[in-house]
């Protein structure tokens, strides 16, 4: 899989979705993110501008749409939320409206994004995460 990677763009309450993710680097030993392509603005702007930026989990959603971390799912009736995990090497899903009170669970991304369908994102719907 070729990643793919959206961002967010604060200043214009905006989401780029034609993003290369590249490091103009060469002195750099960590190879970070300094830098991003955005197709739109046809240009290679600092990351800094561009602090939100989320992989693709390169799997589609029940209606064929492609979901991304950061994305807003509506699965078996409740909303959740989209998310890379580092330990379990998978993205993975919470539900919005679980308790505060205990520690949130998250599942694996994968046995459930065939039933489930994109409503919005957590930069362009806040909203969506009210309870």
């Amino acid at each position: 899989m070729i990643p793919k990677y959206r961002a967010w763009d604060k200043m214009r309450k905006e989401m780029n979705y034609k993003v290369l993710v590249g490091n103009c680097d060469e002195e750099d030993e960590n190879w970070t993110c300094p830098i991003i392509w955005i197709e739109e603005a046809k240009d290679w702007l600092h990351f800094d501008d561009y602090k939100y930026i989320m992989l693709s989990t390169g799997l589609v959603d029940k209606n064929g749409q492609e979901i991304f971390e950061g994305d807003i799912v509506d699965y078996k009736g409740r909303k959740a939320v989209i998310k890379w995990h580092g330990s379990y090497a998978s993205f993975i899903y919470r539900f919005i409206d679980e308790s505060q009170d205990r520690k949130p669970e998250w599942n694996p991304l994968y046995l459930a994004y065939m039933k489930c369908k994109i409503i919005g994102n957590i930069y362009e719907n806040p909203e969506l995460l009210e309870v």
